[in-house]
């Protein structure tokens, strides 16, 4: 028998009460909570989601208060023949910060890239690319299309697709879907942020579309698309203004309610195969990855996205309650850009000058604490598991330590003279002295960390630069408009090598100034060469000889011009409450990448249990 019991709660502790006994969470206690001061009751039998999530330092011990006299209440309960259910293996919500990317933007335009990390993440438990991509075997895997083949001259791609798929309204997904988003892509350049050469899409039958390219494509990342839904989006008179603030997708979850605070996913009851087994997924709004480790250590969230952190030391302030997996090395490389736009930044003796004067093995150490492995091959690629990718002439290079004497001597010989305080002048009279622009946190690596140790080697040149901080949304839209001289990003960290290189020297679109929002080529280097290197590249078969050719011309262009600097790998590292959930990645089962911000979040949110 069920029975209300009424704590008289004052306003400190009701703000954290909100988030920890959402109902949602699948507390069945009738427990009632009163809180004074006329502020509203909470009934846990109700099914209301809570949007309040505080991370002071005393909303943390005011949740530590109440979870103590929370459980004093129901243990009184379970006294009078009232329990809880102490286990359950569906049900209840999974609670997910997956970075600092402040409050959240209501749109969710599968197509458009920047929209992701503005909406927290959580388009990826609603959206589906056509290939899964497996980061530990750098490879891809069946996912809404089921196998592909390529024309005999590289320029028609022939997709199966899923049979049995329906979008989460209850409309079936087939082959003309995805034929009208190809189609989408290429009336609409803005929605194609990997350059894919489109001229057209069909759909031959239900399950088969054709894409057609102006020129061979084999190595073009044409599989993390984002279907979107024809019968919905034909009507939308400018999609790349929509916004898509109901969006309907073939993933695991929908929406259910939207703040700028909390995003609260539920399950969709027309997934093509077995489903979550969460109930909701709230996606919880983060300013700092400190506020970050608070919530999760404090119970509040179940599952963190953060850089420049270490699970190590998260794990032993709950030492039964958090796990974690820092993976090993992934594709992904966090560079130092210079904006082109900004003399003399586009010029190569400065570059070099930078270049030999940062020390990537002490970036590592001092700036990410050892999380982020220092780049070794100037041509950017792991010389562990991408040195079949390296061509011969770069094959035995290697960064050595940092070298401020070599690169004053770079800057001496191009005519710069070093003034009374220690900063390189030009030729032309202007000084080397430069604003840094970087994400207060950033998923993938801690750039703010990293700045810390490039700016006194920098400085030991002869090169002053000053860090400018900012929140992540405003760093991501900085860096997309050109509005920075020197910012760090990471790039990268998908099966294809083409994918990298394109994203550094792409010239679409050409000679982008400042103020032109673009997915690549974010330091605007202009190269009249790179639509022919990148061409010759795209057009070699994987694994043949053209393949080893071409990615070789386009590394004497990263290594001799320096159009980015390579500086750490990107870590994979995600930490969660193992008290919550199980099924979580770990390096004995390394079935996913195990960050919330990475387009694996599905494969975990379909493999994580209730505990």
């Amino acid at each position: 028998m069920l029975f209300p019991v009424t704590v008289a709660l004052t306003p400190a502790f009701y703000g954290p009460c909100l988030q920890r006994l959402d109902p949602a969470a699948g507390a069945t206690s009738g427990l009632t909570l009163t809180a004074v001061g006329g502020l509203p009751i909470l009934n846990v039998n109700e099914r209301r989601t809570m949007k309040f999530l505080t991370t002071t330092r005393r909303s943390l011990r005011a949740t530590a208060a109440l979870a103590a006299a929370v459980a004093c209440v129901l243990a009184m309960a379970a006294c009078t023949g009232t329990t809880a259910k102490a286990t359950a293996k569906t049900g209840g919500t999974l609670k997910v910060s997956a970075g600092a990317s402040g409050p959240f933007t209501d749109n969710f335009n599968a197509l458009i890239a920047s929209s992701s990390s503005a909406s927290g993440y959580a388009a990826y438990a609603i959206f589906e690319p056509l290939l899964q991509e497996d980061f530990g075997s750098g490879k891809t895997r069946p996912w809404l299309v089921t196998s592909y083949t390529w024309g005999a001259d590289g320029k028609t791609l022939t997709l199966k697709t899923r049979k049995g798929v329906k979008w989460s309204d209850g409309q079936p997904f087939s082959a003309e879907d995805v034929a009208y988003t190809f189609n989408l892509m290429k009336a609409n350049p803005a929605f194609n942020s990997v350059s894919l050469p489109l001229t057209g899409a069909k759909a031959t039958n239900e399950t088969t579309a054709v894409i057609s390219f102006s020129k061979p494509a084999y190595q073009v990342m044409w599989w993390r698309t984002e279907t979107v839904p024809e019968h919905i989006w034909k009507t939308v008179q400018d999609p790349v203004k929509y916004a898509n603030e109901n969006p309907v997708g073939t993933g695991p979850y929908m929406m259910k309610s939207f703040t700028n605070q909390v995003i609260t996913l539920k399950k969709n009851p027309y997934y093509w195969q077995s489903g979550g087994k969460f109930d909701t997924v709230q996606y919880l709004a983060s300013d700092s990855s400190s506020s970050m480790v608070a919530n999760l250590q404090a119970g509040a969230v179940d599952w963190i996205g953060t850089s420049g952190v270490d699970g190590a030391t998260v794990k032993r302030l709950s030492p039964n309650a958090i796990g974690y997996w820092n993976t090993t090395t992934n594709p992904s490389v966090a560079l130092l850009l210079p904006n082109f736009a900004h003399a003399p930044l586009d010029q190569l003796p400065v570059r070099k000058a930078m270049d030999a004067a940062l020390d990537r093995d002490k970036i590592s150490k001092v700036g990410t604490a050892g999380l982020n492995a220092p780049v070794v091959s100037p041509t950017g690629m792991d010389t562990g598991t991408r040195s079949n990718l390296i061509a011969s002439a770069y094959s035995k290079l290697k960064y050595g330590k940092g070298d401020p004497s070599a690169a004053k001597k770079i800057l001496t010989a191009a005519g710069y003279k070093l003034g009374a305080d220690k900063v390189f002048v030009s030729p032309s009279g202007q000084r080397l002295e430069f604003t840094l622009t970087v994400p207060a946190t950033y998923p993938q690596a801690d750039l703010l960390g990293m700045s810390r140790e490039v700016v006194p080697e920098l400085a030991a040149a002869g090169i002053k630069v000053t860090v400018k901080s900012e929140q992540q949304q405003a760093y991501v839209s900085d860096v997309a408009l050109g509005n920075y001289e020197l910012t760090m990003r990471t790039n990268g960290g998908t099966p294809s090598v083409y994918d990298f290189y394109n994203r550094i020297i792409n010239q679409q679109p050409v000679g982008a100034p400042a103020g032109t929002r673009t997915q690549l080529n974010y330091e605007r280097y202009p190269d009249t060469n790179a639509p022919a290197l990148l061409s010759a590249y795209a057009a070699a078969a994987p694994g043949s000889k053209q393949e080893q050719t071409a990615v070789g011309n386009i590394q004497k262009v990263i290594v001799g011009q320096l159009p980015a600097l390579p500086l750490v790998f990107a870590a994979g590292a995600g930490i969660y409450r193992t008290d919550v959930a199980t099924g979580w990645p770990t390096s004995s089962d390394p079935y996913a990448c195990p960050v919330p911000g990475s387009v694996n979040a599905e494969l975990v949110l379909l493999k994580v249990a209730p505990k």
